[in-house]
C-alpha cells in the first residue's frame, strides 16, 4: 500500500472489534464449531409455477459493496489519478485469484447483456453504499465497469445527494431520482416495485428515448436475479422475495496493506469459477432450483460401464453428519482420547443438548434423526444379516479445526463411532493428531500425515482422496499392522478393510455439503468420481437465532436417507454423461489521511446484539467464514473468532 494512501478496515460509524465503550468484554454466546464454508457464490431459483419456472432472466441487479468489490472505499473528487488507481485495485483486484478480476468482470458483464432467448438483457446497480449514487457511479467509471450497466439506484432516500444515475442511449450518464422514497426500505420491496413500474425506475425507457429497453415492458418478477452477498437482501420483513439470486461468500481476511478486514466479498475473489456459475445460472436459471435435499452422482470415468462398487465412503462431518457443529471447549475434549461424558459435570454443556443441537432436527417431519442416521451408517456398512453383496469401510475427512480426537468423541457420545475405521483432518487443521483410527474396540492416534515422500499434501478434498486411493495403507493403518504382525492378526482384518488394498479413486464415495470439494481447484484438477451434495440452508435454530449454512443429511427430508443408500448400492444408477467443459470466461494474467472503509447502511446501524437465555460458546471452526447480514443482526451473542484467511 502507498504511504500516500492509508486505509482504515472500519467504516466511519463501525467501530472495530473488541470491548465495548466501557472497556468490559463483550459477553460469549453459543459458539458454533463450523467447518470452512465454500467460498464460491451460490445461485437459486425458488419454487416457482412449471409455466414460470423457466421464464426467463430479463435484468441482473447488482450489489456494489462486497459483490462487486472486494471491500469498499469509495474514491473522492480531489484524489489524484495515482490514488484513483490504487482504489481500484484495492476495491476489486483479488490477491487470492491469479489474473486481473476487472477484466474478468468485463467479460462477465459484456456476456451477461446477451440473452440467448430474448437477444438483450439489461444490467442495474441496486446499492445502499452510504456515499450515493454519484460515488457509485465515479468508482464504477475509474474500474472500467459503468459502460455495461443502464442505471444505478442508491437506498435509502437520501436529500441533498442524486439517489439515483442512469445511461442514455448515447453513454452519457445522467442524475435522476428514482422513487426509492415510496417504497420500504428493502431491497426485495424494491425489486417488486420496479416490476410494477418500470418507467419511474428507467428514466431513458420511460422517455421513449431508449427502445434497447423496450423488452421491460414485460418485465416480471422471475425476469429479475439480484447478486448480492447480504443473504437478508433476498426476503423482506414484508413477505416480498427476490425469485432468483446469487449470494456471493463472505469471509473475513487480512487484507494486503489494511490488515484484518472482517465481512469481506467479491464475486470472484477466491474462485474463477463464480464467473462461469452466473453465467450459466442467468442463462438457464431453472437448473438451480431450491432444493432441502441431497443430490448423488456418479461422474464419467472409462471403466464405468463395468459397475465397480463402492469401498470406501468418506463422509464429512459439520453440517454432513452434524446439522450445525457444538463442542464443548476445553483440552480433555479434543485431545483425550480417554474422554468421557462425566467429564461434562459443570460445564456448559450437558450430554442431552450436545446430541439436541448437533443431531436432531426441528425442520424434519419425522422425529428421532439421531435413530435415522445409525440405521443408515449400519445399512452402508452392510454387516452381517443384511442382505448385502458388499461390505463397506465408513471414514471421516474433516475440516472442523479442534481436530479428530474432538469429533471421536463427539461421536462416541452419540453411539455413531463404532461404524467407522478412521477420522483425518485436513491439513490446514493445526490442532491435534492428524487423525484417529479404530483396531477392534480400541481408538488410536496417526501421529504423522500419512503422505509419501514423493508427494507433498493438498489441501483439497478431491486430491486427499486421490492420495488415499493411491496410497490406501498410509491412510489404513489396520492394513500396515496386519502385514507387520503374526499371520493371525492378518486373517482377523476385516474384509472390507483388506479390500481396500486395491482401492482406486472411482471405489471412494465423498458425501460433503460443500460443493467445493467435489473438483480440486489447484494441479490436475483432480475430480471426485462419486459423490453426495447434502443440502445447505439458513435456518433459525434452537437458541442460538438464526444461523446461514446449516445442513446435515435427512433434516428436512426423508428421501436423503433412502436416496444415499440406493446411490451406495447402485452408484451407476445416479450416472452423468460424459460433459465437456463450457469454455472459460477466465482472463489470462497480465492522501496522506486515513480513509474509512465505505458502509452499506444495514452495517452502519447495526443494533446492538441481544442477550440469549443460553451463554453458551459456539467455536468457529473454520478458518474463514462467509457471514449474512442476519447473523450480524439478531444472531446468539457472540462474537466470531478472526482468522486469517487461507487462500483457496
Amino acid at each position: 500500500m502507498s504511504g500516500a494512501l492509508q486505509l482504515s478496515p472500519f467504516g466511519e460509524c463501525h467501530p472495530p472489534p473488541g470491548p465495548d465503550a466501557c472497556g468490559n468484554a463483550k459477553p460469549g454466546g453459543l459458539l458454533r464449531s463450523r467447518t470452512q464454508a465454500s467460498l464460491r457464490s451460490r445461485c437459486c431459483q425458488r419454487s416457482l409455477p412449471q409455466e414460470r419456472a423457466h421464464n426467463p432472466v430479463q435484468l441482473v441487479v447488482f450489489d456494489v459493496d462486497e459483490t462487486l468489490t472486494l471491500v469498499s472505499y469509495m474514491i473522492e473528487d480531489e484524489d489524484p489519478p495515482e490514488v484513483q488507481q490504487e482504489l481500484v485495485k484495492v476495491n476489486f483486484e483479488s490477491p487470492w485469484v491469479t489474473g486481473s478480476r476487472i477484466v474478468k468482470l468485463q467479460c462477465l458483464l459484456s456476456s451477461l447483456r446477451v440473452s440467448p432467448s430474448t437477444g438483450c438483457r439489461a444490467l442495474a446497480i441496486l446499492s445502499r453504499n452510504n456515499k450515493g449514487a454519484k460515488a457509485v457511479l465515479q468508482l464504477l467509471e475509474a474500474a472500467g465497469l459503468a459502460p455495461y450497466f443502464c442505471v444505478i439506484w442508491t437506498m435509502p432516500w437520501r436529500t441533498g445527494t442524486p439517489n439515483g444515475a442512469y445511461q442514455s442511449r448515447e453513454g452519457r450518464w445522467e442524475f435522476f431520482e428514482p422513487p426509492v422514497n415510496r417504497v420500504d426500505d428493502h431491497k426485495a420491496d424494491v425489486l417488486n416495485e420496479v416490476v410494477r413500474d418500470p418507467q419511474a425506475w428507467f428514466p431513458s425507457f420511460g422517455d421513449g428515448s431508449d427502445d434497447r429497453l423496450s423488452f421491460l415492458s414485460k418485465l416480471n418478477l422471475e425476469g429479475i436475479l439480484l447478486v448480492d452477498d447480504q443473504r437478508a437482501n433476498f426476503q423482506s420483513p414484508s413477505g416480498s422475495q427476490v425469485l432468483r439470486y446469487c449470494k456471493v461468500a463472505r469471509y473475513d481476511a487480512t487484507y494486503e496493506g489494511i490488515g484484518f478486514v472482517k465481512d469481506m466479498g467479491g464475486l470472484g475473489a477466491h474462485c474463477d469459477a463464480d464467473y462461469e456459475t452466473l453465467k450459466t445460472f442467468v442463462d438457464n436459471p431453472a437448473m438451480c432450483k431450491e432444493r432441502l435435499y441431497c443430490k448423488c452422482v456418479e461422474r464419467y470415468f472409462p471403466t464405468r460401464e463395468s459397475k465397480p462398487p463402492v469401498k470406501l465412503i468418506v463422509f464429512e462431518f459439520d453440517e454432513t453428519l452434524t446439522l450445525a457443529t457444538f463442542l464443548p471447549e476445553g483440552e480433555p475434549f479434543s485431545t483425550d482420547l480417554a474422554w468421557s461424558a462425566n467429564l461434562l459435570k459443570g460445564s456448559e454443556w450437558t450430554a442431552a443438548d450436545l446430541l439436541t443441537y448437533n443431531f436432531e432436527s426441528p425442520f424434519a417431519s419425522s422425529r428421532g434423526r439421531l435413530d435415522r442416521l445409525k440405521l443408515l451408517l449400519k445399512q452402508l456398512i452392510g454387516r452381517e444379516g443384511e442382505e448385502e453383496e458388499e461390505e463397506r469401510v465408513l471414514a471421516i475427512l474433516t475440516t472442523n479445526n479442534q481436530g479428530p480426537i474432538a469429533i471421536l468423541n463427539l461421536l462416541r457420545l452419540a453411539g455413531l463411532a463404532e461404524y467407522f475405521s478412521a477420522i483425518w483432518k485436513m491439513p490446514s487443521v493445526a490442532n491435534g493428531p492428524f487423525g484417529v483410527w479404530r483396531q477392534g474396540d480400541e481408538w488410536r492416534e496417526m501421529s504423522s500425515r500419512p503422505e509419501p515422500e514423493s508427494q507433498s499434501m493438498s489441501d483439497q478434498k478431491a486430491d486427499v482422496l486421490s492420495m488415499i486411493a493411491a496410497h490406501p495403507k498410509l491412510w489404513f493403518p489396520q492394513l500396515q499392522a496386519a502385514e507387520e504382525e503374526a499371520p493371525q492378526a492378518a486373517s482377523s482384518l476385516p474384509k472390507p478393510l483388506a479390500g481396500l488394498s486395491e482401492l482406486e479413486l472411482h471405489g471412494i464415495l465423498l458425501v460433503d455439503s460443500e460443493r467445493a470439494s467435489f473438483q480440486s481447484c489447484v494441479g490436475d484438477r483432480v475430480e471426485v468420481l462419486r459423490y453426495c451434495k447434502v443440502a445447505r440452508y439458513d435456518e433459525h435454530y434452537r437458541a442460538c437465532g438464526p444461523l446461514s449454512q446449516m445442513g446435515g443429511i435427512g433434516s428436512h427430508s426423508d428421501r436423503d436417507w433412502t436416496e444415499l443408500l440406493a446411490f451406495v448400492r447402485g452408484p451407476w444408477n445416479y450416472a452423468e454423461e460424459e460433459v465437456v467443459e463450457p469454455p472459460s470466461l477466465h482472463a489470462p494474467a497480465n492522501a496522506a489521511s486515513v480513509r474509512c472503509r465505505s458502509a452499506s447502511v444495514e452495517r452502519r446501524n447495526r443494533p446492538e446484539e441481544p442477550l440469549k437465555a443460553r451463554q453458551r460458546k459456539r467455536k468457529a471452526s473454520m478458518m474463514l467464514r462467509e457471514s449474512s447480514a442476519e447473523e450480524k443482526e439478531d444472531r446468539a451473542p457472540a462474537e466470531r473468532r478472526e482468522s486469517p484467511v487461507r487462500e483457496a
